[in-house]
């Protein structure tokens, strides 16, 4: 399923650059209870100020070494798939049933659509249809002369 098609199916003014952000991040490493603390480690943002009281997030963080830990006994990789990332726009966020439908109806609405003439077939139709007003012209000029 193409998430951002059926969000546009759904609120066809809506403006992929602004209003939601569609991302998928791939394989990702969800940690298992218990081996946070083994795999945290304290990283140094900005040295504090003299008399300046450490802040975290400010200061220091806390960050997960994948290193010190072991692929499935510690964590595990996952592939999550695309996900909205990000909504602004003022209407609900649809949930997964909502966009499995918006998608079916997408779809559908593409497959029932009028294909697109290529700018030689468009001509080609044309001329067939400029060479059929044509004989009619003949025609009712035949008839002119005839009287």
């Amino acid at each position: 399923m193409n998430i951002a098609l059926a969000i546009m199916y759904i609120y066809p003014n809506a403006d992929p650059m602004k209003d939601f952000v569609v991302q998928d991040n791939g394989p990702e490493p969800v940690i298992r209870e218990g081996a946070e603390e083994k795999g945290r480690v304290r990283y140094e943002i900005k040295p504090p100020e003299i008399g300046e009281e450490l802040v975290e997030g400010i200061h220091y963080r806390y960050i997960v070494d994948y290193n010190l830990l072991v692929e499935g006994k510690d964590y595990d990789i996952i592939e999550r798939g695309p996900y909205i990332a990000a909504w602004n726009l003022a209407a609900p966020q649809p949930t997964e049933a909502e966009l499995e439908a918006a998608w079916e109806a997408y779809l559908e609405a593409e497959a029932n659509k009028m294909p697109e003439l290529s700018e030689v077939e468009q001509l080609r139709a044309e001329n067939i249809a400029l060479q059929d007003r044509l004989q009619d012209v003949e025609v009712i000029m035949a008839e002119l002369l005839s009287i």
